[in-house]
């Protein structure tokens, strides 16, 4: 039986008057490696704070049996590595003055990691990170030893490493065994038997209702004597109708006691599924919307392009992928800019996803007067995309001045998507978002029509829709003419030598490997996964 490393008994946290975490009884034992995902502002990150003993509950208690180690999602004062782990993630400094988004995460990684603890609570660790830097932390957490509360948005990452999932809904959270896509499909199954219940309970209600409406109108009818009878005919009839009306009575009420008793089930929260089509506003005339040419660019010492080239095809989604720094979103601004030695095609027209969030919105706007200012759609189309987005029923009608960050995302990329832009760039646009609204803007980009340069780290993203690539590598622009999920087996280093190899994969594997076997339960399935094991150790041992 595995130790226990902590347990938490009624913990409570609210935020004024709204409740953000109700758990009644959690434990989690050595070992566990558990995903923990949710709508933004679900409470996520207040309850790996709470459990942490980073945060204390209004209510309850949390008991910690082993050391923690906590690596934060935002910048927790001046962190100091240990010179191993600084090593391991490349850090160079410790100041994060000058550092890109993805050299402080590699920093925070590098600093809140201890892989001696019991417990390792991540909160985001991938945020910004290449993928070099993805995979380096995905092989370390796969060693630990110790439990792990990993919240993500990497699909991925959650799909490698975690073997319980924690739904953070309502305040609650709900237990789902397996890796994310085994979540996934349990969620799937509970929703479809959660809608038949529902119709079940409403048949059923309905039926009750009904009957209950025709015994009652019956009784009715019973209490009239019909004209042209005599005395005695009369007085036979009332007895005989005042029997059957106590019987009809006793029915009616034992049915209204059913109907007092049956089970209420409320109507599953609908999520919106609707396939649709986003034209793009006009082509551009050329079959290229943009080419690049000769480009060279340095900054200071560093050279970032030296006679590199590329070209973005109409109609097609390209992913612009390369490691931290090489130079993704200088290529993006110098597209944007239209540099010296970039050609646009006549009647493009460009729409900018920055990571910065300067999207501009009248303070006094709604979701739906912001999307539909600029749209160049009819509002049907713009309240599709919004709802795609998941910006369901009243929620169109909330003022900006209100939404989260993810909601601020959301909106800017539904004021892109329908704008008179066809050719749209979209730099990082998944990093404050949700699994669920990242799963939506996957769907909603699918059926864009126009051109699109996305720049992201997110494997699952770019796989799902970008069918082509440029990656930027050695201060060159190398096309793959392939979606980037065939290439995302580790790119290459700045320098060009390859930091995440087909060993680092096939040890992953194995890490993967091990720790479902030690989980499993089924006899067939062990065999299966032991096999699987050896072959890839053989593998291993042969390079």
């Amino acid at each position: 039986m595995p130790r226990l490393v902590l347990h938490a008994r009624g913990i409570k946290k609210s935020y004024g008057e709204r409740e953000i975490i109700a758990v009644d009884d959690l434990k989690i034992y050595q070992g566990e490696r558990i995903g923990v995902v949710g709508a933004n502002g679900a409470g996520k990150s207040t309850l790996l704070g709470l459990l942490s003993g980073r945060l204390r509950p209004d209510e309850g208690w949390v008991e910690l049996y082993a050391d923690t180690s906590f690596i934060a999602q935002e910048d927790d004062g001046t962190p100091v590595p240990e010179p191993r782990l600084a090593r391991e993630f490349k850090v160079s400094g410790i100041s994060g003055e000058g550092m890109s988004g993805g050299e402080r995460t590699r920093l925070k990684i590098a600093a809140g990691l201890d892989d001696q603890a019991g417990i390792l609570f991540a909160d985001e660790p991938t945020a910004n990170l290449d993928m070099d830097g993805i995979i380096r932390l995905e092989k370390k957490l796969a060693g630990f030893r110790g439990a792990l509360l990993l919240v993500s948005h990497d699909r991925e990452l959650l799909d490698h490493l975690c073997r319980t999932i924690f739904e953070v809904e309502d305040a609650g959270i709900r237990v789902y065994r397996g890796n994310y896509s085994d979540y996934l499909e349990q969620r799937e199954a509970r929703r479809e038997r959660q809608w038949f219940e529902y119709e079940q309970y409403v048949e059923e209600k309905r039926r009750l209702e009904d009957r209950i409406r025709e015994r009652r109108g019956s009784a009715k009818k019973m209490k009239k004597t019909p004209t042209r009878m005599g005395n005695s005919e009369a007085r036979l009839h009332k007895r005989s109708s005042n029997e059957i009306q106590e019987k009809l009575n006793k029915t009616v009420k034992s049915m209204e006691t059913r109907l007092e008793k049956l089970e209420v089930k409320e109507r599953p929260r609908p999520l919106p599924r609707v396939k649709i089509s986003l034209p793009a506003s006009g082509e551009a005339i050329s079959k290229t919307v943009v080419r690049g040419e000769d480009l060279r660019l340095s900054y200071g010492n560093r050279r970032i392009f030296d006679g590199a080239g590329f070209e973005l095809p109409r109609g097609r989604k390209t992913a612009l992928i390369g490691a931290n720094g090489a130079g993704k979103t200088t290529l993006a601004e110098l597209i944007v800019q239209g540099g010296p030695r970039i050609k646009i095609a006549p009647g493009t027209r460009i729409g900018y996803f920055r990571q910065d969030l300067d999207q501009d919105f009248g303070s006094g706007d709604t979701v739906l007067e912001s999307a539909r200012r600029d749209s160049v759609q009819d509002e049907t189309l713009v309240r599709t995309v919004l709802a795609r987005l998941l910006f369901k029923g009243d929620d169109v009608h909330k003022p900006v001045s209100r939404l989260s960050g993810g909601e601020k995302v959301k909106l800017s990329l539904a004021v892109l998507l329908l704008s008179n832009a066809n050719l749209i760039i979209l730099d990082e646009p998944t990093n404050y978002l949700d699994l669920y609204s990242l799963e939506a803007l996957e769907e909603v980009l699918k059926g864009y029509e126009g051109t699109l340069l996305l720049i992201s780290h997110d494997r699952k993203f770019l796989a799902a829709t970008a069918d082509r690539a440029l990656l930027i590598e050695d201060r060159a622009i190398r096309t793959i003419e392939a979606p980037p999920g065939d290439y995302y087996q580790g790119p290459a280093s700045p320098g060009g030598e390859r930091d995440v190899t087909d060993e680092t994969l096939l040890q992953l594997r194995l890490a993967e490997l091990a720790g479902r076997m030690s989980g499993c339960r089924d006899r067939a399935e062990f065999i299966g996964l032991e096999e699987e094991y050896r072959l890839v150790l053989e593998k291993l041992k042969g390079r």
